[in-house]
């Protein structure tokens, strides 16, 4: 009985906390008027300097197009079928599986998982108050679709979320993919990130800065869909 009773605890406390998070984002009125958008910008990391174009839709439609000198690579999902992707070079396309494809659905959720309904299929359990570089952090344990699990940080006066840790498959290996989440300015009424620093063991991948993010632009159906597939 204590144990049960802690665990609801827990729950509900995490549910304040995404209660108060929502508020602190922009309300949920501005959160479910936020559609759709379209970032671009520029990632530093091993391979250089990419430049990008992303559209993402709700609930979970997402397309990244990364350019590299002359080369364009184009990943999608529209969120039904099965994510593909595309190469100017090779002149491909072709359908993702694997650990990539499940990598693009993960990111392709247009919701994080503090201001998701209860059609995402999202818990929320409250951890505690954690110090991390010599700051104080909330804790929240995330688990999506019964079996995707991750952690998200909440600062404690802003209540947005400034960090997750996301475990990935890389091989035989299971790491964690740390995302630090800095330069919150408003996007038609709703505090998003504009800069991104990913790190796997204390070490930084990459750096994502967005330039510039356009809410609810007009898209086409097709954006997201493999070419050549009729809707149904």
């Amino acid at each position: 009985m204590v144990v049960g009773g802690l665990q609801g605890v827990r729950a509900d406390f995490a549910k304040d906390v995404a209660r108060i998070h929502v508020e602190a984002v922009g309300g949920r009125e501005n959160v479910d008027a936020l559609k759709a958008f379209k970032a671009t910008g520029v990632t530093h990391g091993e391979r250089g300097e990419l430049r990008f174009i992303m559209w993402a839709a709700r609930p979970n439609a997402l397309r990244i197009e990364i350019t590299s000198g002359e080369r364009t690579i184009l990943q999608a999902w529209d969120g039904r079928s099965e994510p593909w992707l595309a190469d100017s070079q090779t002149r491909r396309v072709s359908v993702m599986r694997g650990e990539r494809a499940d990598e693009l659905k993960a990111e392709a959720e247009f919701d994080n998982p503090m201001l998701a309904g209860p059609d995402r299929k999202v818990s929320l359990d409250y951890v505690g108050m954690v110090e991390e570089g010599g700051r104080k952090l909330i804790k929240v344990f995330v688990t999506q679709k019964f079996t995707e699990t991750s952690f998200i940080y909440l600062d404690p006066v802003s209540y947005l979320i400034v960090r997750r840790d996301v475990p990935r498959q890389r091989g035989d290996k299971r790491v964690i993919l740390r995302t630090d989440y800095h330069d919150f300015r408003p996007v038609a009424g709703v505090m998003l990130p504009h800069r991104l620093v990913v790190s796997q063991a204390g070490k930084q991948v990459h750096e994502t800065i967005i330039e510039r993010i356009e809410a609810n632009p007009r898209m086409a159906a097709e954006l997201f869909e493999l070419p050549g597939v009729k809707r149904k």
